[in-house]
């Protein structure tokens, strides 16, 4: 008899991580151009993609590092989270590309592509996992694609644009290191100092009229955003005009027991606007910016805890009645655009 040949493995894990990167291949091909790297030259980054409107490539592109898993279990499911260990230095690597990595864990029995941006959970932390060889991410279940998923999820979106900001800081480093580098006495003459002159007052130039136009679209972005919850507060107050008059007497815009402050959204609303008033004047004041994060997270505070109180009334009210349609408006609807 012939001994049994010696084959190449196909291991399972190998099985598993090729159909995770296929199925997530076809999901983000959805709304993005995906292209797969050479795992000869793998360092950390499976795919790179650029998002698409509508059939165009926008410029906006992340990188995508793609893990298969198996069907997530009722412990997990429990905590909302389950964990995955990274390398330091695939980190690292992560840290040096110009785009930001996104990473993808895939459930090849649910078809769900489970997501987190990694380097933002440990952006604090940097300096002082670097004595390690791994460092725990979480990726939470509340955040995941599928093949139905027809539109990239604004989060990611976000999160492009963020990174892309911290490249500018990089540019700041580099002028610095030119900056070093001719005060230690490197010789540079005439026709070098000349032309690193223009290149650098061409960029200043165009990076300072870049930047008031973006402050001004993201001006506007605030605006409608905060207009959005001044607009859903008036579908609040005629979702049930009963309920509403019984329980917030004053009206949704005046009722002044839903926030810590005791604030009501007229008043939030009259703050905000100065608040954006003075920051038109005064873009370089970052506190104001900080002040307006809070007044974010107030009114949309106040205006969960609104929607939810007057679903909790209506059925305490008639705990029989059909309160679907006030569910749907109050408790599970998403107002804001993240």
């Amino acid at each position: 008899m012939y001994a049994m040949e010696k084959l190449p493995v196909y291991s399972l894990n190998k099985k598993k991580g090729n159909l995770a990167a296929d199925y997530l291949k076809r999901v983000i091909s959805n709304f993005a151009v995906v292209n797969i790297i050479d795992e000869s030259v793998d360092l950390g980054i499976d795919m790179r993609a650029e998002l698409l409107k509508e059939t165009s490539p926008i410029g906006l592109f992340f990188n995508i590092q793609s893990k298969g898993k198996d069907e997530v279990d009722s412990e997990t499911e429990k905590q909302g989270y389950f964990t995955v260990p990274i390398k330091i230095s695939t980190i690292n690597y992560w840290r040096q590309q110009n785009d930001v990595t996104i990473l993808f864990v895939v459930d090849n029995v649910m078809g769900k592509c489970y997501w987190c941006n990694p380097l933002e959970q440990i952006a604090d932390k940097i300096s002082s996992i670097q004595s390690q060889d791994t460092v725990t991410i979480r990726v939470y279940l509340n955040k995941y694609i599928d093949l139905s998923s027809q539109e990239c999820p604004s989060s990611i979106r976000q999160d492009i644009m963020l990174y892309m900001v911290n490249q500018v800081e990089h540019i700041n480093e580099k002028l610095e290191k030119i900056k070093k580098e001719l005060i230690s006495g490197s010789k540079v003459n005439t026709k070098t100092s000349i032309e690193l002159l223009k290149r650098i007052t061409k960029t200043a130039s165009q990076t300072v009229g870049t930047y008031e136009s973006v402050c001004e679209v993201l001006i506007d972005n605030i605006k409608k955003q905060f207009s959005e919850a001044y607009n859903y507060a008036c579908e609040l107050e005629v979702l049930d005009a009963m309920i509403v008059k019984k329980w917030c007497k004053s009206g949704v815009f005046e009722e002044k027991g839903f926030t810590r402050s005791k604030k009501s959204l007229r008043d939030l609303q009259k703050e905000i606007d100065e608040l954006i008033n003075k920051y038109e004047n005064d873009k370089e004041n970052l506190d104001l910016l900080e002040q307006l994060q809070t007044y974010d997270y107030e009114v949309e505070d106040l205006l969960k805890n609104i929607g939810a109180f007057l679903y909790e009334m209506a059925c305490e009210d008639s705990p029989f009645g059909d309160h679907t349609e006030l569910y749907h408006k109050t408790v599970e609807r998403e107002w804001k655009y993240n």
